[in-house]
C-alpha cells in the first residue's frame, strides 16, 4: 500500500519505510475529523453518508455540491446558508430573530456535507464553535460584540489555531500543536467571528490545485471531477459549497485568485503587508523576493469589501504585527472619476488562454461598453485599450516568467525539502513540478539580488509604460488559462504569479460565463506558440493537443482586475461597478 504511493524513481526526500511509520498518524488525524462529526450529530452524519454519492463518484462525475443541500438541510438551515448574507445574519442576531447557535449549527452541517462532496475540510472546530455561539447568545438583544459577531468563517489550515495541530499539509507536522492562533484569526475572533473549520491546502502549499498526503484531493464544488484551484482550494470549495460565509486564504502565486475563479467566487490579492501573516506555517521562511499575502474569498464583492474595511480599520492588525504598513481601508462606495480606462490583456504572449476565457473577456468588455441601465443611476463610463500592441513580447515574457519562478526556489528548495524529509512522504506530481521551477537549483546572494533588481525594474516599467503612459486605471486579464482545471494539471502560473512578482493588487470576480462545450473550441487553424510553456499546457508528450471542451463542463470563468500598488480599494470599487452591470449577484 505504502510503496504504491511512490513513483518508481524516488525524489531525494522520499522514504517509503519512514512514511509507513507516519501512516497511522494520518489515519488517526482523519478519524478525529469523523469523530467530531459523529459527536456533533451522529444521525446527520450517517444520513449524509447514506444519501450522498461515493467519493469515487464525486471524483469521476461532474457533480455539483450545492445540489445536495436541499436533501440534507431543513428549510430554515437552507435559508441561513443559501440566502442570508453577512449583514443579514448580523441583523437577525441583533434582533434575536436567529440565534448564533442556529446559524453555527447550520454552517457546521453544511461543512459536513462539504467534507463528503468536496473534501474541503482539514480539521473541524465544532466544540469550540458551539461554545462560542452559546456565549454570544447570552448577550442582550441589540448588542453585538463586533463586526463579525457569530459569523461562521473558515481558515486555511496553515494559519495556526491555538491548541490545535497545524500541519500546513506537511506530514511531519502531524504532532505539531500551535501555541497561539494566527494574528488574523485572533483579530477576527475578537470581533465575534466563529472559526468552525480549517480548510485544505496542497503539499508544500505551492500548487494551483489542492492535493496532499494527509486528506487527499479536494474537489471543485461546481464540478467535482475538476480542481478547486490552489493552494487555497479548500477555502474555495468550502465557501463555494456554502459551508462558510467567507474563508481566509493566502496567495504567493495565485493561491487566492485561481481558487476564487475556479469556484465562481470573489477573491482579493491585496498589496503585501496589509494583512498579517504572523503565526502560520509554510515553506516561505525568510522569503522577501516574492512575499505572500492573506485575503478573503467571498460570495459577494460587498462581503469582501466589508471584510477588508473591518479587519483593517477596526481590527488594526498593525498593533500586533510590526511587518505591516499602517494603512487604513478607504471607503469604496464612491468613484470620483466619470470615465474609467481599462487595459485589456487577452493573452500574455506566453500561453494562449482557452476559448472560454477569451469569450469571457470579450463578453465582459462588451457589456461594460454598453454601460449601466437607467435604473442603475450611475454617471460612469468605461473605456478600453487593447494591450496587444503594448504588452511584453514572447521573448520578454519568457525572461520575466523565468525570473518569477526562479525566485520561488532561489534557495534550491532547502526550506521545502527540510519540511518534507522527516516523514519521507511521497512527492506529488505538482510538487515535483514546483520544485523544478527555475531548474530547482540554489542561487548565490548576488544572483538573488540581480533577480530582485529585474523584479523592481519591471515594477517601475508597469507603472510608467502602462498606468501612466496609457493613462490606465486598471488592467483586465485572465486569472488562469482555462476554466477550473482538471486535477493535477494546473501547470502554468503566469497569469497570476506575474502580479505577485510586481506586487500589484488584484480582485478576481465571476463573469457569468461558463464553459460551453459547443462554443468553446479552438479553431482548426489555431496558431499556437512554440515556447515550452504553451506546449506544456496544451499538448501531450506526443505533440497532440490535449484540450477537450467536455473536461470543463459546468466550470465558470472568473477574470482578474489589477490596479496600482496600495490602491486596493480602487480595484474593489471598480469591481463593485462591474458587478452592477454584469448582475452576477451573490454566489
Amino acid at each position: 500500500m505504502t510503496a504504491s504511493k511512490f513513483q518508481s524513481t524516488l525524489y531525494a526526500t522520499e522514504n517509503p519505510a519512514n512514511f509507513a511509520k507516519w501512516e497511522p498518524k494520518i489515519e488517526k488525524y482523519n478519524q478525529e475529523l469523523i469523530d467530531q462529526c459523529l459527536a456533533f450529530d451522529k444521525e446527520f452524519y450517517e444520513k449524509c453518508k447514506n444519501t450522498l454519492p461515493s467519493a469515487e463518484e464525486f471524483d469521476s462525475k461532474p457533480l455539483k455540491a450545492l445540489d445536495y443541500l436541499p436533501q440534507l438541510l431543513d428549510p430554515e438551515e437552507l435559508k441561513i446558508v443559501n440566502q442570508y448574507d453577512l449583514k443579514t445574519l448580523l441583523e437577525k442576531q441583533k434582533t434575536k430573530e436567529l440565534s448564533t447557535v442556529s446559524i453555527t449549527r447550520a454552517y457546521i452541517k453544511s461543512a459536513i456535507i462539504s467534507h463528503f462532496t468536496t473534501n474541503s475540510i482539514m480539521q473541524f472546530l465544532i466544540p469550540e464553535a458551539l461554545e462560542k455561539a452559546e456565549k454570544l447568545d447570552k448577550l442582550p438583544k441589540g448588542e453585538l460584540v463586533g463586526a463579525f459577531h457569530g459569523i461562521p468563517i473558515s481558515a486555511k489550515e496553515q494559519m495556526n489555531y491555538k491548541g490545535k495541530v497545524t500541519t500546513a499539509s506537511y506530514v511531519q507536522y502531524l504532532d505539531s500543536v500551535a501555541a497561539e492562533s494566527s494574528v488574523t484569526i485572533q483579530i477576527l475572533e475578537k470581533q465575534g467571528a466563529i472559526i468552525h473549520c480549517r480548510t485544505t491546502q496542497p503539499q508544500t502549499i505551492m500548487h494551483l490545485d489542492t492535493w496532499n498526503n494527509i486528506t487527499g484531493r479536494t474537489r471543485n464544488p461546481l464540478n467535482t471531477k475538476n480542481s478547486p484551484g490552489g493552494s487555497s482550494g479548500g477555502c474555495s470549495a468550502d465557501v463555494g459549497s456554502h459551508s462558510s460565509v467567507l474563508g481566509l486564504s493566502s496567495d504567493i502565486g495565485g493561491s487566492t485568485r485561481a481558487p476564487a475563479a475556479f469556484a465562481n467566487l470573489y477573491g482579493i490579492r491585496p498589496t503585501t503587508k496589509r494583512i498579517s501573516l504572523m503565526n502560520g506555517l509554510s515553506g516561505g521562511k525568510g522569503q522577501e523576493s516574492i512575499v505572500a499575502i492573506q485575503g478573503p474569498i467571498t460570495r459577494s464583492i460587498d462581503e469582501l469589501d466589508y471584510f477588508m474595511d473591518n479587519y483593517l480599520n477596526k481590527g488594526e492588525p498593525c498593533k500586533y504585527d510590526p511587518n505591516l504598513v499602517p494603512l487604513p481601508w478607504r471607503q469604496t462606495d464612491k468613484i470620483d472619476k466619470k470615465i474609467l480606462k481599462i487595459g485589456v490583456l487577452y493573452t500574455d504572449n506566453l500561453v494562449t488562454p482557452s476559448p472560454a476565457v477569451t469569450r469571457a473577456i470579450k463578453e465582459t468588455v462588451e457589456k461594460l461598453k454598453r454601460g449601466f441601465s437607467a435604473e442603475d443611476n450611475e454617471n460612469l463610463t468605461f473605456e478600453f485599450v487593447d494591450l496587444k500592441p503594448y504588452w511584453y513580447s514572447e521573448e520578454q515574457m519568457k525572461n520575466i516568467y523565468n525570473t518569477n519562478i526562479t525566485l520561488y526556489t532561489v534557495d534550491g528548495n532547502k526550506v521545502q525539502l527540510e519540511m518534507l524529509k522527516e516523514s519521507g512522504e511521497p512527492i506529488l506530481p505538482l510538487t515535483r513540478h514546483f520544485l523544478e521551477f527555475g531548474g530547482g537549483s540554489e542561487h548565490s546572494i548576488y544572483e538573488n539580488k540581480m533577480y530582485n533588481y529585474q523584479r523592481d525594474s519591471l515594477k517601475v516599467d508597469m507603472l510608467e509604460n502602462f498606468y501612466k503612459k496609457l493613462d490606465l486605471d486598471f488592467i483586465l486579464s485572465p486569472t488562469y488559462v482555462c476554466p477550473a482545471e482538471t486535477p493535477a494539471n494546473s501547470l502554468y502560473w503566469g497569469y497570476t504569479s506575474f502580479w505577485n512578482l510586481l506586487d500589484y493588487p488584484n480582485v478576481v470576480f465571476p463573469t457569468g460565463v461558463y464553459q460551453d462545450i459547443e462554443k468553446d473550441v479552438f479553431a482548426k487553424d489555431q496558431q499556437f506558440l512554440q515556447n515550452q510553456y504553451e506546449k506544456m499546457v496544451w499538448f501531450n508528450k506526443d505533440g497532440e493537443i490535449r484540450y477537450n471542451p467536455k473536461d470543463y463542463e459546468n466550470c465558470p470563468v472568473g477574470l482578474q482586475l489589477t490596479g496600482k500598488r496600495f490602491c486596493d480599494e480602487d480595484v474593489v470599487a471598480c469591481v463593485k461597478k462591474i458587478e452592477k452591470i454584469l448582475k452576477v449577484g451573490r454566489r
